[in-house]
């Protein structure tokens, strides 16, 4: 069982998320060779993956961690990997995700089966071919974070650097994304309740988005 010791930021993007990916992975190994064809997909899926990680946090104490995902095995970089082998850059407040990892421990989320299912599936050779040579640039805006106010990410998906100018900002109130991510609501309703609420071109995001659910209704991951 993968156990978060503290609620640094960098230990954690260090040492607990490349444990929990490869919990993941030897997750849904065991299935697949149990004869769970779902996992087997997933699994195919997570491994055929080749892409680098640039993580930057932000704030007193800033730092980047770059990691490497390729053949199911989640590596730590000593240096910045070459730009074209960047599949994900962000950027988020170190102080902020101290705190959403303390919230996840005190309620033992990182030590529970779908913490390894959530980091396994950052990984995914599906999303690379459906991006191919495009990338996705956003903000990801949360009001009224206990203590912080408000906390921006900037998340760049085939590319090499974190967006300063994003295509589109997505914004959110941190009390509306806590009933999401404790499943007592989904994105679509949040957007059409207006809790969500997106500016700019985000018509490319949307496409991606439903040609991923396609494809997964199609193979029967969903």
């Amino acid at each position: 069982m993968v156990r978060l010791m503290s609620n640094d930021p960098i230990q954690f993007l260090n040492e607990t998320f490349p444990a929990l990916f490869h919990k993941g992975v030897a997750d849904l190994r065991a299935k697949a060779e149990g004869g769970d064809a779902k996992s087997q997909k997933i699994l195919d899926d997570v491994v055929a993956a080749d892409g680098a990680v640039v993580l930057e946090l932000e704030g007193e104490g800033a730092t980047t961690v770059y990691l490497h995902a390729k053949d199911g095995e989640m590596k730590v970089l000593d240096a910045a990997p070459a730009p074209e082998t960047v599949s994900l850059a962000v950027a988020a407040p170190g102080p902020g995700l101290a705190m959403l990892l303390g919230e996840a421990a005190k309620q033992g989320e990182l030590e529970e089966e779908r913490a390894a299912q959530n980091a396994v599936r950052t990984a995914s050779k599906r999303l690379q071919d459906a991006l191919a040579d495009k990338s996705l640039l956003f903000h990801v805006v949360v009001e009224d974070v206990p203590e912080l106010g408000t906390v921006t990410t900037r998340v760049g998906l085939n590319a090499a650097t974190p967006p300063a100018d994003p295509s589109f900002t997505a914004t959110i109130k941190y009390a509306d994304l806590e009933e999401a991510r404790t499943g007592n609501v989904n994105p679509q309703m949040l957007f059409m309740s207006g809790k969500l609420r997106m500016e700019g071109d985000y018509s490319f995001a949307l496409q991606l988005g439903m040609q991923l659910m396609a494809q997964a209704q199609a193979e029967g991951l969903i």
